[in-house]
């Protein structure tokens, strides 16, 4: 009599217990890093970029969190620009401008918006930075983004410039522009205040993020719901 094998046999994970979790420990965020920079990959390709452009964005924007390049001394302290919370979103925001994909006018109405409501929700913390729900600008950004495209196709892209430049100036550069949050902030020798941000998940890259997605889901439902869009034209 013949003993037949499976082609494929699924065994118990080999180890002890601890193993198994140390394992899990490794495995578990490594996928959730690679979700996450393909969640990141889609969103530049959904606000008008090319493939090679949007990885080129994304592994921009998750070096470049951890690049401060100085640029205002102080007598204590230090005001630097972030290269992936801040000089990212610029230079993809002016693309997006540059290449007609979405009107200034527009996206000037974005930045504004976003720029009043991160203000009031931004609030200075000394020795911490500046700190604002993490919901508030995605959400900004993305209702701006909905809003000025009429829920067209732009909208992710105004979501995205609205969502990261405007946040930029409301919560960081009108705070810094205050002499006495710049005071308090820069009370402790050597601190330095980084603009956009710092780090692989700076609030600035998130904000760009989740505007995006939550644009072009709703942006989506609202064409189902007006039978497409009449305004599909590159706004």
């Amino acid at each position: 009599m013949h003993e037949y094998l499976p082609a494929v046999a699924i065994v118990p994970f080999p180890g002890s217990l601890e193993q198994v979790v140390l394992a899990l420990f490794v495995i578990v965020p490594l996928l959730l890093i690679f979700s996450f920079l393909l969640i990141s990959e889609e969103a530049f390709e959904a606000i008008g970029l090319r493939f090679h452009q949007a990885v080129l964005m994304t592994a921009g924007a998750l070096v470049g969190g951890f690049i401060n390049v100085p640029l205002i001394p102080l007598e204590e302290a230090v005001i630097a620009v972030n290269v992936g919370g801040c000089v990212i979103p610029l230079v993809v925001t002016l693309e997006l401008v540059a290449k007609q994909r979405v009107a200034f006018s527009r996206v000037l109405a974005a930045i504004v918006a976003v720029s009043v409501v991160t203000y009031i929700f931004a609030v200075p913390v000394p020795g911490v930075g500046i700190t604002m729900p993490v919901y508030v600008a995605p959400l900004a950004g993305a209702v701006a983004g909905l809003l000025l495209s009429r829920g067209c196709g732009g909208a992710p892209a105004l979501a995205y410039a609205g969502g990261t430049v405007g946040t930029l100036i409301g919560a960081d550069l009108l705070n810094l522009a205050n002499p006495v949050v710049l005071a308090s902030l820069t009370a402790a020798a050597g601190t330095v205040l980084s603009i956009g941000g710092a780090g692989i998940f700076d609030g600035i890259f998130i904000t760009g993020i989740l505007a995006v997605m939550l644009a072009a889901f709703f942006g989506r439902r609202i064409r189902r719901l007006k039978g497409g869009c009449p305004e599909e034209e590159r706004i």
